[in-house]
């Protein structure tokens, strides 16, 4: 017992001897027990360690989430310190109080999914507390922020109730009479009056008419004969004028 008065942290090692405390920015890499405490220097921006410990090692640097930026960068005696404010669907989750362990920072909100609402939102201190839409509730989303809603109690006169309030969706209602679009019946170009050729006084059709078309389909084709004998004068000066150079 008297050799255990000098040594207030209370670590021995197995032969009773007071163990060494390793001081902030060193870390334990053979903790107090069967041998003395060894230290090492935690490493700059890799590793860290903020307490005076026989045990503890130096713990990896913590990293900010993403678009959190980091109020201090990790160093040997502290971690990394991020920004307070975390953007909205985050909360800032707690450190244990030694400070040693990777934790904090900016952490999404749990979604309560469907059938569930939030009794308490997410908020920048503390996650979202989910419950049970309870009957005559309903919820058909996942959220951190939105509690259950109140579910419609009953339907319009002109309704029918197609489906019963749940947790997972309001009650669903229809009309008892939908107007249903039918096509008429019938060809509507039936109803279209024909329009007859139009003529004048002198018996002669105008210029749309059957008997105008007619006219001008017979002169084109007394034109045809003309049209081939001008060819023909054609192809016959070509080839004397070829036996004249020849």
């Amino acid at each position: 017992v008297l050799a255990h008065q000098g040594c207030e942290h209370g670590h021995f090692t197995l032969a009773g001897d007071c163990c060494e405390l390793c001081p902030p920015g060193f870390g334990a890499t053979v903790p107090c027990g069967s041998a003395n405490t060894k230290c090492e220097p935690c490493q700059e921006g890799a590793t860290f360690s903020s307490t005076l410990s026989a045990t503890e090692p130096c713990w990896p640097c913590s990293s900010c989430p993403g678009n959190v930026p980091a109020l201090d960068a990790c160093a040997p005696t502290r971690d990394t310190v991020c920004a307070a404010r975390c953007p909205r669907g985050h909360f800032q989750a707690q450190r244990p109080a030694n400070g040693s362990r990777l934790g904090g920072g900016c952490v999404p909100c749990q979604l309560c999914p469907g059938g569930y609402g939030a009794a308490k939102p997410c908020s920048p201190g503390a996650d979202t507390a989910c419950q049970k839409c309870p009957p005559g509730y309903y919820s058909e989303i996942k959220s951190a922020f939105e509690p259950c809603l109140p579910c419609r109690r009953e339907c319009g006169p002109n309704e029918v109730m197609i489906q019963a309030c749940s947790p997972l969706s309001d009650t669903l209602c229809m009309e008892k009479e939908l107007q249903i679009l039918k096509r008429t019946e019938g060809d509507p170009r039936k109803d279209i009056p024909k329009r007859t050729p139009h003529l004048d006084t002198e018996g002669f059709g105008n210029a749309s008419s059957p008997g105008f078309a007619a006219e001008e389909e017979d002169n084109s084709k007394d034109i045809i004969p003309v049209y081939c004998s001008i060819l023909a004068a054609v192809v016959v000066g070509l080839l004397a004028y070829v036996a004249f150079k020849w």
